[in-house]
């Protein structure tokens, strides 16, 4: 084989190893949640028993509505914010800039648990009760820079002459923000509040210290299961929460090839 060859097929190799190291973790969850066991799969004896417990498990299909609203909520208000802040940095000059984008990026940057720990000192001190509201607010800061990148990558490419141009034609600044400027950007927007949910509904450190005995998300019940009783139907939790994951990165997939298509027709 010549040099180049080589080198094609050591690169598709190493990418080929890296696939296996990164997925092989996920396919044993989802094998064994049909398995007799937490360690153990026979082929031969495949069972979807663990699929039927978990739907008369009524605390886990509570957490699981539980996060799906929590989700939801966190997703919009952090894609509210996020926005606004994102049209702010893009768009306008001001002292301290480069200051209020690193304190906006870093919940990405600082470990979760000190976020966790500095935010229920400081529900503590404004007394705002464990639960709902907490989870909310603490989400919320989590997603921030997500919805902020994502946004504000999107800011930095439009073009700016199609809100001129609007404008010169007699219309306002607020409807060609509405009509103009929000359909360009719908797809980022979108893609945005995506990957919050997603975020939002994986999130187990923060949500941790953020719930109450009544109001958990479906990743601490399972941190709870896990110390507690070790059976499949942590996997079969697990490919649930796999697949519906899956799902939204393939929404969010879809989305940017129908934007790519849109702009280059």
């Amino acid at each position: 084989m010549r040099g180049p060859n080589r080198g094609r097929l050591a690169l598709a190799t190493i990418v080929a190893l890296i696939y296996v190291f990164l997925f092989t973790p996920i396919v044993t969850v989802i094998v064994l949640s049909f398995g007799q066991s937490i360690s153990v799969i026979s082929l031969s004896r495949l069972t979807t028993r663990w699929y039927a417990q978990l739907a008369n498990n009524d605390e886990a299909i509570a957490a699981f509505w539980f996060s799906l609203r929590l989700g939801l909520a966190s997703a919009v208000l952090a894609l509210t914010i996020g926005t606004m802040a994102a049209f702010g940095i893009v768009r306008q000059r001001f002292r301290g800039k480069w200051l209020l984008q690193a304190m906006l990026f870093s919940p990405m940057v600082v470990p979760e648990i000190i976020i966790a720990v500095a935010l229920l000192s400081f529900f503590a001190f404004l007394r705002i009760p464990r639960g709902w509201p907490a989870l909310v607010i603490g989400h919320t800061v989590l997603l921030l820079p997500y919805v902020i990148s994502v946004v504000s990558a999107k800011l930095y490419g439009f073009d700016r002459s199609l809100e001129e141009a609007a404008q010169n034609l007699g219309a306002p600044r607020w409807r060609s923000f509405i009509e103009v400027t929000l359909p360009l950007m719908a797809p980022a927007m979108v893609g945005a509040a995506l990957i919050a949910f997603k975020v939002s509904f994986d999130e187990v450190v923060g949500s941790v210290f953020w719930s109450s005995l009544r109001e958990r998300t479906l990743p601490v019940v399972v941190f709870a299961m896990l110390n507690w009783e070790l059976t499949p139907q942590v996997n079969a939790i697990g490919t649930l929460m796999t697949a519906v994951t899956l799902a939204i990165l393939a929404v969010f997939q879809l989305t940017s090839l129908r934007r790519q298509r849109s702009s280059r027709n």
